[in-house]
């Protein structure tokens, strides 16, 4: 009975060792999995938080770039603006009306000065001074002379029946006062006297 229980007693022991053989390994894979899992998790966490940064970064530079090319031509208007002491709207306004004034080619009309223009304009002389002396980088006198004179070449250019006309005649046309006016802004605009230039044009020069 003895020898009985003592075998009973190994047998026991020995399926309990097996047993704990074969479950070591099965114990021992969940660890390493978990320490896998754990160390590509806070690996893909960092890599999360230095992307997120880039992106911010990027996001950043990309905005200061826009802003840059985005209001870089109003920047410019506001600089012009606040040069001439006058508000952005204003200024363009006034610029939107003479474009008119230049198209409708009210110039041509011999009476217009400073005074008369400013009202049709809705602005004041100042001002309308002010502008045209910045936009177009000349005075008001030499800004409707040098529109005139234009217009004039344009016309002797294209049309040779003008040269019938007198001097007198085609300066008054053209917005002039008078033909010696009108001969001098014309020979300093294009090198020679209207009168010489209409010849020129009939005999084919």
């Amino acid at each position: 009975m003895d020898k009985l229980s003592f075998t009973t007693t190994d047998e026991f022991a020995l399926r309990f060792l097996d047993e704990q053989e074969v479950r070591m390994p099965s114990a021992s894979k969940p660890s390493i999995q978990k320490f896998f899992l754990t160390f590509i998790s806070e690996c893909s966490v960092l890599l999360i938080h230095f992307h997120e940064r880039r992106q911010k970064k990027y996001q950043s530079l990309l905005g200061d770039l826009h802003q840059k090319i985005g209001h870089g031509s109003s920047n410019e208007q506001k600089r012009s603006a606040a040069t001439l002491s006058i508000s952005k709207e204003i200024v363009e306004a006034v610029l939107l009306r003479l474009n008119a004034f230049e198209q409708n080619k009210d110039f041509l009309n011999n009476q217009v000065s400073l005074t008369s223009l400013s009202k049709a304009l809705e602005t004041n002389s100042s001002y309308l001074s002010k502008i045209i002396n910045h936009s177009k980088g000349k005075t008001f006198k030499n800004y409707l002379n040098d529109l005139r004179v234009a217009y004039a070449y344009e016309v002797l250019s294209s049309d040779p029946s003008q040269s019938k006309y007198t001097i007198e005649a085609l300066a008054f046309d053209f917005g002039f006062k008078s033909a010696e006016n009108f001969s001098k802004k014309f020979k300093a605009a294009y090198g020679m006297y209207p009168s010489k230039f209409m010849k020129g044009i009939q005999i084919g020069i």
